[in-house]
Protein backbone atom coordinates (compact mmCIF):
# COMPACT_ATOMS: atom_id res chain seq x y z
CA UNK A 1 0.00 0.00 0.00
CA UNK A 2 2.74 2.06 1.13
CA UNK A 3 4.54 1.78 -2.07
CA UNK A 4 1.79 2.68 -4.63
CA UNK A 5 0.83 5.58 -2.94
CA UNK A 6 3.30 8.30 -4.37
CA UNK A 7 2.51 7.12 -7.83
CA UNK A 8 -1.79 7.12 -6.35
CA UNK A 9 -1.22 10.55 -5.10
CA UNK A 10 0.23 11.98 -8.30
CA UNK A 11 -2.54 10.36 -10.63
CA UNK A 12 -4.97 12.22 -8.33
CA UNK A 13 -3.80 15.43 -8.95
CA UNK A 14 -3.44 15.36 -12.21
CA UNK A 15 -7.30 14.03 -12.24
CA UNK A 16 -8.02 17.03 -9.76
CA UNK A 17 -6.51 19.42 -12.57
CA UNK A 18 -8.78 17.76 -15.15
CA UNK A 19 -11.65 17.73 -12.75
CA UNK A 20 -11.39 21.61 -12.28
CA UNK A 21 -10.96 22.46 -15.78
CA UNK A 22 -13.86 20.99 -16.47
CA UNK A 23 -16.09 21.95 -13.62
CA UNK A 24 -14.58 25.59 -14.48
CA UNK A 25 -15.99 25.24 -18.33
CA UNK A 26 -19.53 24.21 -16.69
CA UNK A 27 -19.13 27.20 -14.04
CA UNK A 28 -18.32 29.59 -16.87
CA UNK A 29 -21.14 28.33 -19.06
CA UNK A 30 -23.59 28.15 -16.94
CA UNK A 31 -23.28 32.08 -16.23
CA UNK A 32 -23.76 33.54 -20.03
CA UNK A 33 -26.03 36.21 -20.26
CA UNK A 34 -29.54 34.93 -21.65
CA UNK A 35 -30.02 35.79 -25.47
CA UNK A 36 -32.28 39.61 -25.11
CA UNK A 37 -34.48 39.99 -28.13
CA UNK A 38 -34.96 43.10 -29.21
CA UNK A 39 -38.37 43.94 -31.56
CA UNK A 40 -38.13 46.66 -34.41
CA UNK A 41 -41.50 48.19 -35.25
CA UNK A 42 -42.83 50.83 -37.94
CA UNK A 43 -45.64 52.92 -36.80
CA UNK A 44 -46.88 54.96 -39.44
CA UNK A 45 -49.70 57.86 -37.71
CA UNK A 46 -52.14 58.79 -40.59
CA UNK A 47 -53.53 61.55 -38.54
CA UNK A 48 -50.63 63.39 -36.68
CA UNK A 49 -52.04 65.14 -33.36
CA UNK A 50 -51.03 65.56 -29.98
CA UNK A 51 -53.57 63.20 -28.70
CA UNK A 52 -51.78 60.62 -30.86
CA UNK A 53 -48.83 61.41 -30.18
CA UNK A 54 -49.03 61.20 -26.33
CA UNK A 55 -50.83 57.77 -26.60
CA UNK A 56 -47.93 56.26 -28.89
CA UNK A 57 -45.08 57.93 -26.00
CA UNK A 58 -47.61 56.04 -23.52
CA UNK A 59 -47.34 52.61 -24.94
CA UNK A 60 -43.61 53.52 -25.68
CA UNK A 61 -42.46 54.19 -22.43
CA UNK A 62 -44.59 51.24 -20.54
CA UNK A 63 -42.07 49.18 -19.25
CA UNK A 64 -43.21 45.41 -20.07
CA UNK A 65 -43.02 46.95 -23.70
CA UNK A 66 -39.62 49.23 -23.84
CA UNK A 67 -37.92 46.29 -22.70
CA UNK A 68 -38.91 44.10 -26.07
CA UNK A 69 -40.08 46.89 -28.59
CA UNK A 70 -38.73 50.08 -29.67
CA UNK A 71 -40.83 52.07 -32.25
CA UNK A 72 -39.90 53.94 -35.14
CA UNK A 73 -42.59 56.12 -36.91
CA UNK A 74 -42.21 56.16 -40.59
CA UNK A 75 -44.13 57.15 -43.83
CA UNK A 76 -46.56 54.23 -44.82
CA UNK A 77 -44.65 53.96 -48.48
CA UNK A 78 -41.05 53.47 -45.95
CA UNK A 79 -42.93 51.17 -43.53
CA UNK A 80 -44.18 48.41 -46.05
CA UNK A 81 -40.53 48.98 -47.69
CA UNK A 82 -38.66 48.73 -44.38
CA UNK A 83 -41.12 44.96 -43.75
CA UNK A 84 -40.38 43.82 -47.52
CA UNK A 85 -36.44 44.35 -46.34
CA UNK A 86 -36.90 42.64 -42.94
CA UNK A 87 -35.55 45.36 -40.96
CA UNK A 88 -38.63 45.21 -39.24
CA UNK A 89 -40.42 42.79 -37.49
CA UNK A 90 -44.09 44.16 -37.91
CA UNK A 91 -45.59 47.27 -39.62
CA UNK A 92 -48.38 49.37 -37.86
CA UNK A 93 -51.06 51.19 -39.06
CA UNK A 94 -52.59 53.68 -36.99
CA UNK A 95 -56.30 55.37 -38.45
CA UNK A 96 -57.46 58.73 -38.37
CA UNK A 97 -59.33 60.08 -35.00
CA UNK A 98 -57.82 56.36 -33.31
CA UNK A 99 -58.58 58.12 -29.41
CA UNK A 100 -61.44 59.84 -30.56
CA UNK A 101 -63.25 56.59 -32.05
CA UNK A 102 -62.04 54.90 -28.89
CA UNK A 103 -63.62 57.54 -26.16
CA UNK A 104 -66.96 57.41 -28.23
CA UNK A 105 -67.06 53.45 -28.79
CA UNK A 106 -66.40 53.19 -32.81
CA UNK A 107 -62.97 51.28 -31.98
CA UNK A 108 -61.52 52.09 -35.26
CA UNK A 109 -59.60 49.07 -36.41
CA UNK A 110 -55.43 49.39 -36.04
CA UNK A 111 -53.74 47.33 -38.97
CA UNK A 112 -50.76 45.45 -38.33
CA UNK A 113 -49.06 43.93 -41.15
CA UNK A 114 -46.04 40.72 -40.35
CA UNK A 115 -43.46 39.74 -43.11
CA UNK A 116 -44.06 36.27 -44.35
CA UNK A 117 -41.27 34.88 -42.87
CA UNK A 118 -41.71 36.02 -39.43
CA UNK A 119 -38.25 35.54 -37.14
CA UNK A 120 -38.72 35.15 -32.98
CA UNK A 121 -38.79 39.04 -33.10
CA UNK A 122 -41.96 38.87 -34.66
CA UNK A 123 -43.36 35.75 -33.06
CA UNK A 124 -42.95 37.77 -30.00
CA UNK A 125 -44.39 40.85 -30.81
CA UNK A 126 -47.20 39.29 -32.69
CA UNK A 127 -47.47 37.52 -28.95
CA UNK A 128 -47.64 40.80 -27.06
CA UNK A 129 -50.39 42.10 -29.87
CA UNK A 130 -52.45 39.18 -29.14
CA UNK A 131 -52.45 39.59 -25.42
CA UNK A 132 -53.21 43.24 -25.76
CA UNK A 133 -56.11 42.45 -28.32
CA UNK A 134 -57.39 40.33 -25.81
CA UNK A 135 -57.32 42.69 -23.10
CA UNK A 136 -59.27 45.13 -25.00
CA UNK A 137 -61.91 42.96 -26.09
CA UNK A 138 -62.33 41.71 -22.26
CA UNK A 139 -62.25 45.59 -21.46
CA UNK A 140 -64.80 46.41 -24.20
CA UNK A 141 -67.35 43.21 -23.71
CA UNK A 142 -67.71 44.90 -19.79
CA UNK A 143 -68.38 48.12 -20.94
CA UNK A 144 -71.31 46.85 -23.21
CA UNK A 145 -72.04 44.74 -20.80
CA UNK A 146 -72.75 47.29 -18.18
CA UNK A 147 -74.47 49.09 -20.47
CA UNK A 148 -76.84 46.49 -21.62
CA UNK A 149 -77.55 45.69 -17.84
CA UNK A 150 -78.00 49.39 -16.77
CA UNK A 151 -80.50 49.25 -19.56
CA UNK A 152 -82.56 46.38 -18.78
CA UNK A 153 -82.97 46.68 -15.17
CA UNK A 154 -83.57 51.08 -15.24
CA UNK A 155 -79.82 51.91 -13.85
CA UNK A 156 -78.93 54.52 -16.33
CA UNK A 157 -78.17 56.73 -14.07
CA UNK A 158 -75.65 54.82 -12.79
CA UNK A 159 -73.85 53.85 -15.93
CA UNK A 160 -71.00 56.79 -15.68
CA UNK A 161 -70.45 55.44 -12.24
CA UNK A 162 -70.11 51.62 -13.36
CA UNK A 163 -67.75 52.71 -16.15
CA UNK A 164 -65.82 54.23 -14.09
CA UNK A 165 -65.08 51.37 -11.67
CA UNK A 166 -64.45 49.24 -14.69
CA UNK A 167 -62.32 51.57 -16.50
CA UNK A 168 -60.42 51.72 -13.09
CA UNK A 169 -60.19 48.35 -12.40
CA UNK A 170 -58.83 47.68 -16.23
CA UNK A 171 -56.06 50.64 -15.85
CA UNK A 172 -55.00 49.20 -12.50
CA UNK A 173 -54.78 45.73 -14.02
CA UNK A 174 -53.18 46.72 -17.16
CA UNK A 175 -50.51 49.13 -15.47
CA UNK A 176 -49.60 47.27 -12.59
CA UNK A 177 -46.96 44.72 -14.12
CA UNK A 178 -47.11 42.81 -11.01
CA UNK A 179 -50.72 41.64 -12.17
CA UNK A 180 -49.61 40.49 -15.68
CA UNK A 181 -46.08 39.09 -14.62
CA UNK A 182 -44.87 37.04 -12.04
CA UNK A 183 -41.41 37.39 -11.10
CA UNK A 184 -40.21 33.57 -10.00
CA UNK A 185 -36.76 32.85 -10.21
CA UNK A 186 -35.27 29.83 -11.15
CA UNK A 187 -32.46 27.51 -10.97
CA UNK A 188 -31.30 24.54 -12.47
CA UNK A 189 -29.11 23.67 -9.80
CA UNK A 190 -31.62 23.46 -6.90
CA UNK A 191 -30.52 25.45 -3.62
CA UNK A 192 -26.96 25.28 -4.44
CA UNK A 193 -25.22 28.08 -6.67
CA UNK A 194 -23.84 27.04 -9.68
CA UNK A 195 -20.43 27.28 -8.68
CA UNK A 196 -21.14 25.16 -5.37
CA UNK A 197 -23.45 22.66 -7.61
CA UNK A 198 -19.92 22.18 -10.02
CA UNK A 199 -18.17 22.12 -7.04
CA UNK A 200 -20.23 18.80 -5.77
CA UNK A 201 -20.61 16.71 -9.11
CA UNK A 202 -16.69 17.84 -9.51
CA UNK A 203 -15.98 16.01 -6.37
CA UNK A 204 -17.96 13.15 -6.88
CA UNK A 205 -16.73 12.95 -10.76
CA UNK A 206 -13.02 12.80 -8.76
CA UNK A 207 -13.26 10.12 -6.29
CA UNK A 208 -14.82 7.68 -8.33
CA UNK A 209 -12.22 8.41 -11.77
CA UNK A 210 -9.68 8.06 -8.85
CA UNK A 211 -10.79 4.42 -8.51
CA UNK A 212 -9.06 3.54 -11.55
CA UNK A 213 -5.47 4.16 -9.64
CA UNK A 214 -7.09 1.51 -7.03
CA UNK A 215 -6.91 -1.35 -8.33
CA UNK A 216 -3.64 -2.83 -7.00
CA UNK A 217 -5.70 -2.36 -3.73
CA UNK A 218 -9.21 -3.58 -4.68
CA UNK A 219 -8.09 -6.40 -7.46
CA UNK A 220 -9.45 -10.29 -6.92
CA UNK A 221 -6.22 -12.12 -5.82
CA UNK A 222 -5.48 -15.57 -7.11
CA UNK A 223 -7.68 -17.83 -5.94
CA UNK A 224 -4.30 -20.07 -4.73
CA UNK A 225 -3.62 -17.03 -2.55
CA UNK A 226 -6.92 -16.73 -1.26
CA UNK A 227 -7.22 -20.19 -0.39
CA UNK A 228 -4.27 -20.47 1.46
CA UNK A 229 -5.06 -17.42 3.79
CA UNK A 230 -8.00 -19.61 3.89
CA UNK A 231 -6.11 -22.50 5.66
CA UNK A 232 -4.54 -19.93 7.67
CA UNK A 233 -7.23 -19.08 9.07
CA UNK A 234 -8.25 -15.79 7.16
CA UNK A 235 -11.60 -16.37 5.69
CA UNK A 236 -13.39 -14.89 2.64
CA UNK A 237 -15.14 -12.50 4.14
CA UNK A 238 -12.75 -10.87 6.12
CA UNK A 239 -10.38 -11.07 3.15
CA UNK A 240 -13.18 -9.35 0.97
CA UNK A 241 -13.53 -6.79 4.11
CA UNK A 242 -9.84 -5.85 4.27
CA UNK A 243 -9.43 -5.17 0.61
CA UNK A 244 -12.79 -2.95 0.80
CA UNK A 245 -11.18 -1.06 3.78
CA UNK A 246 -8.18 -0.54 1.83
CA UNK A 247 -9.56 1.06 -0.45
CA UNK A 248 -12.31 2.81 1.29
CA UNK A 249 -9.58 4.47 3.76
CA UNK A 250 -7.39 5.10 0.31
CA UNK A 251 -11.14 7.03 -0.88
CA UNK A 252 -10.81 9.03 2.52
CA UNK A 253 -7.49 10.08 1.60
CA UNK A 254 -8.35 11.22 -1.18
CA UNK A 255 -11.39 12.88 0.16
CA UNK A 256 -8.83 15.10 2.56
CA UNK A 257 -6.86 16.41 -0.53
CA UNK A 258 -9.97 17.98 -2.05
CA UNK A 259 -10.19 20.40 0.86
CA UNK A 260 -6.42 22.33 0.07
CA UNK A 261 -8.03 22.36 -3.66
CA UNK A 262 -10.92 23.99 -2.65
CA UNK A 263 -8.69 26.18 -0.60
CA UNK A 264 -6.91 27.38 -3.36
CA UNK A 265 -9.91 27.43 -5.44
CA UNK A 266 -11.30 30.03 -3.14
CA UNK A 267 -8.13 31.87 -2.78
CA UNK A 268 -7.80 32.32 -6.40
CA UNK A 269 -11.94 33.36 -6.88
CA UNK A 270 -10.94 35.81 -4.17
CA UNK A 271 -8.19 37.45 -6.45
CA UNK A 272 -10.26 37.53 -9.33
CA UNK A 273 -13.59 38.76 -7.71
CA UNK A 274 -15.78 35.98 -8.20
CA UNK A 275 -17.97 34.12 -5.99
CA UNK A 276 -15.96 33.45 -2.87
CA UNK A 277 -18.88 31.84 -0.84
CA UNK A 278 -18.43 28.33 -1.61
CA UNK A 279 -19.02 26.88 1.93
CA UNK A 280 -21.80 27.17 4.59
CA UNK A 281 -19.96 29.75 6.86
CA UNK A 282 -22.39 28.67 9.58
CA UNK A 283 -23.91 25.39 10.60
CA UNK A 284 -25.89 24.30 13.41
CA UNK A 285 -25.04 20.81 15.55
CA UNK A 286 -28.12 19.42 13.91
CA UNK A 287 -26.71 20.11 10.27
CA UNK A 288 -22.85 19.10 11.28
CA UNK A 289 -24.26 15.88 12.32
CA UNK A 290 -26.48 15.51 9.02
CA UNK A 291 -23.21 16.45 6.84
CA UNK A 292 -20.94 14.55 8.36
CA UNK A 293 -23.10 11.58 8.29
CA UNK A 294 -23.77 12.05 4.67
CA UNK A 295 -20.27 12.62 3.93
CA UNK A 296 -18.97 9.09 5.32
CA UNK A 297 -21.84 7.54 3.93
CA UNK A 298 -20.89 8.68 0.29
CA UNK A 299 -17.32 7.42 0.78
CA UNK A 300 -18.68 3.87 2.31
CA UNK A 301 -20.51 3.88 -1.20
CA UNK A 302 -17.62 5.37 -3.51
CA UNK A 303 -15.81 2.78 -2.09
CA UNK A 304 -17.94 -0.58 -1.99
CA UNK A 305 -19.06 1.14 -6.19
CA UNK A 306 -15.65 0.82 -7.47
CA UNK A 307 -15.21 -2.83 -5.18
CA UNK A 308 -17.96 -4.06 -6.57
CA UNK A 309 -17.30 -3.07 -10.56
CA UNK A 310 -13.53 -4.71 -10.18
CA UNK A 311 -15.20 -8.24 -8.83
CA UNK A 312 -17.23 -7.63 -11.51
CA UNK A 313 -14.98 -7.35 -13.84
CA UNK A 314 -11.73 -9.39 -13.05
CA UNK A 315 -9.34 -8.36 -14.87
CA UNK A 316 -7.39 -4.66 -14.51
CA UNK A 317 -8.46 -3.50 -18.04
CA UNK A 318 -11.26 -4.73 -18.04
CA UNK A 319 -11.82 -2.90 -14.68
CA UNK A 320 -10.61 0.08 -15.56
CA UNK A 321 -12.36 1.03 -18.48
CA UNK A 322 -15.73 -0.21 -16.80
CA UNK A 323 -15.03 2.36 -13.95
CA UNK A 324 -14.40 4.72 -16.34
CA UNK A 325 -17.54 4.01 -18.46
CA UNK A 326 -20.19 3.38 -15.87
CA UNK A 327 -18.68 6.44 -13.38
CA UNK A 328 -19.46 8.91 -16.40
CA UNK A 329 -22.66 7.79 -17.68
CA UNK A 330 -24.07 7.35 -14.23
CA UNK A 331 -22.68 11.15 -13.73
CA UNK A 332 -24.20 12.41 -16.58
CA UNK A 333 -27.87 11.04 -16.15
CA UNK A 334 -27.95 12.61 -12.67
CA UNK A 335 -27.31 15.82 -14.00
CA UNK A 336 -23.34 15.87 -13.08
CA UNK A 337 -22.16 17.29 -16.18
CA UNK A 338 -24.94 18.71 -16.88
CA UNK A 339 -28.09 20.10 -14.99
CA UNK A 340 -30.80 17.42 -14.87
CA UNK A 341 -33.50 19.79 -15.70
CA UNK A 342 -32.04 19.91 -19.08
CA UNK A 343 -32.40 15.81 -19.97
CA UNK A 344 -35.56 14.34 -21.20
CA UNK A 345 -37.85 13.78 -17.54
CA UNK A 346 -37.48 9.82 -17.98
CA UNK A 347 -33.78 10.35 -17.75
CA UNK A 348 -33.96 12.92 -14.59
CA UNK A 349 -35.97 9.91 -12.70
CA UNK A 350 -33.92 7.48 -13.56
CA UNK A 351 -30.63 9.68 -12.69
CA UNK A 352 -32.15 10.63 -9.69
CA UNK A 353 -32.23 7.54 -8.08
CA UNK A 354 -28.87 6.16 -9.13
CA UNK A 355 -26.00 6.02 -6.44
CA UNK A 356 -24.10 8.97 -8.02
CA UNK A 357 -27.58 10.97 -7.93
CA UNK A 358 -27.51 10.48 -4.08
CA UNK A 359 -23.91 11.25 -3.93
CA UNK A 360 -24.19 14.58 -5.64
CA UNK A 361 -26.55 15.72 -2.95
CA UNK A 362 -24.18 14.02 -0.02
CA UNK A 363 -21.59 16.20 -1.35
CA UNK A 364 -24.12 18.83 -1.72
CA UNK A 365 -24.60 19.44 2.48
CA UNK A 366 -21.49 20.89 2.91
CA UNK A 367 -23.00 23.92 0.99
CA UNK A 368 -26.54 24.41 1.70
CA UNK A 369 -28.78 22.78 4.42
CA UNK A 370 -31.22 20.15 3.43
CA UNK A 371 -34.59 19.36 5.15
CA UNK A 372 -34.78 15.87 6.93
CA UNK A 373 -36.98 13.98 4.70
CA UNK A 374 -34.29 15.29 1.93
CA UNK A 375 -31.35 13.57 4.55
CA UNK A 376 -33.26 10.67 5.30
CA UNK A 377 -33.63 10.05 1.47
CA UNK A 378 -30.15 10.37 1.12
CA UNK A 379 -28.79 7.95 3.71
CA UNK A 380 -31.32 5.18 2.85
CA UNK A 381 -30.55 5.65 -0.70
CA UNK A 382 -26.87 5.29 -0.20
CA UNK A 383 -27.03 2.50 2.68
CA UNK A 384 -29.59 0.39 0.25
CA UNK A 385 -26.66 0.54 -2.85
CA UNK A 386 -24.46 -0.27 -0.34
CA UNK A 387 -25.42 -3.25 0.84
CA UNK A 388 -26.42 -4.50 -2.98
CA UNK A 389 -23.26 -3.46 -4.20
CA UNK A 390 -21.06 -5.12 -1.40
CA UNK A 391 -23.56 -8.24 -1.43
CA UNK A 392 -22.98 -8.10 -5.23
CA UNK A 393 -19.28 -8.65 -4.78
CA UNK A 394 -18.75 -10.75 -2.35
CA UNK A 395 -21.07 -13.04 -4.64
CA UNK A 396 -18.64 -12.58 -7.94
CA UNK A 397 -15.44 -13.46 -5.44
CA UNK A 398 -16.08 -16.64 -4.78
CA UNK A 399 -16.16 -17.52 -8.22
CA UNK A 400 -12.60 -16.59 -8.00
CA UNK A 401 -12.00 -19.42 -5.59
CA UNK A 402 -13.81 -22.58 -6.60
Amino acid sequence: MMRILPRMLLQAILLMVLIGTIAFCGVKSMEKEPLAVGVDIAVVVREDNAVTQMAIGFVENMESVSEFCTFRQVSEEEGFSLLGEGEVAALILLPEQLVEGIMNGENPAVEIYFAKQAGLEAMLFKELTDAGAGLLNVAQAEIYGAGDTAAAYGFTDKLSVMEMEIDSYNLAFALDRLALYETEQLSVTGQMSVLQYFAASAAVLFLLLFGMALYPVMQPEPAVFRKQLSREGVGFLWQDFCQWLCGLLSVGLMSILLLPAVRLAKVWMAHSGQETELFRSVQDAKQMTETVVLILLGMVLVSTFIYCLYSLAGSRISGILMLFVVSLMMIYLSGGLVPSVFLPEMMQKIGGRLPTGYLIRAAGSIFVGYRSQTVRDCVSGMCLYTVLLGGLACLCRRRYVR
